[in-house]
């Protein structure tokens, strides 16, 4: 029994720019403004919808009804977030965004919970009910690899495929070929409170601490315990004694939820063990 955990958020992007190109290129000649009076037609991106669903179960072996996992319009890291605003980027979306998100929630199983990103909802789900292998988080997502279990994500532009593959322990990092950060597991997110994430305009340790730096810190280490203290080193080398509350609240932009406590979201802390 494998039951697909996918990340509808990136599906409503990603298909609808999807189409978007698609329409254009069978429409080379065309303005602009006949684009925006002429958008792509609905069946144009329900066959790369179907399409893509149809590619991430097939890949993935799925046995059961895959469920669809969307971003709730709350979110509690903005009240984390005070060295920089979080997610502060273009909200500009496709022109079927809402047809799209419409039609999954109408078709397939979903869930949406108040103040959770898909990510957290997915990891909730994964952590609480598949680390049997009965789940498997389907996303291009990276930083859900920090999540333990089984993992897929798909092949995109030069963005490369990535299993199925199952997560657990401490995990590793490595740089890939364009000399940017990939990883599993703890180690991983270790590795982001030191680099940030650019796209959720997370700043992490500092501005210019990328990939290298991360590796320089956390790379030589064996285990969570041992990257931790590396982390608070290194934050304790740029803020003093502040370090310990900026890692804090980085870290807490950079982990994903693996479980909820009447209702709230259990957050990291550095009491949280391997």
């Amino acid at each position: 029994m494998v039951k697909c955990l996918i990340d509808a958020d990136v599906l409503l992007y990603e298909v609808g720019y999807a189409a978007e190109s698609s329409w254009r290129y069978s429409h080379p000649n065309e303005s602009k403004e006949w684009y925006a009076d002429n958008p792509p037609p609905w069946d144009k991106v329900f066959e790369i919808l179907d399409n893509r669903i149809s590619h991430i179960e097939m890949a993935c072996e799925a046995t059961d009804p895959s469920l669809f996992f969307f971003t709730s319009p709350n979110n509690f890291r903005t009240k984390v977030a005070k060295r920089s605003e979080y997610k502060k980027r273009n909200n500009s979306k496709p022109y079927h965004y809402k047809n799209i998100k419409a039609y999954l929630k109408g078709t397939y199983e979903h869930v949406e919970f108040d103040g959770l990103e898909a990510d957290d909802s997915m990891a909730i789900h994964q952590c609480s009910v598949g680390l049997d292998g009965t789940t498997i988080i389907c996303t291009r997502d990276k930083d859900l690899r920090q999540v333990p279990g089984l993992h897929y994500g798909w092949e995109l532009g030069q963005q490369p495929s990535f299993g199925p593959a199952y997560v657990q322990g401490y995990g590793q990092i490595a740089l890939d070929d364009k000399r940017e950060l990939r990883g599993t597991g703890s180690k991983f997110f270790l590795a982001q409170c030191i680099m940030g994430d650019p796209v959720d305009t997370v700043p992490g340790l500092k501005r210019g601490a990328g990939a290298k730096a991360a590796l320089n810190v956390v790379g030589h280490t064996q285990t969570y315990a041992e990257g931790l203290q590396a982390v608070r080193e290194a934050y304790k080398g740029v803020y003093g004694d502040r370090g310990d509350e900026e890692l804090l609240e980085q870290a807490q932009l950079l982990w994903m939820v693996r479980k909820m406590e009447n209702g709230v979201p259990v957050m990291w802390d550095f009491n949280y063990e391997e």
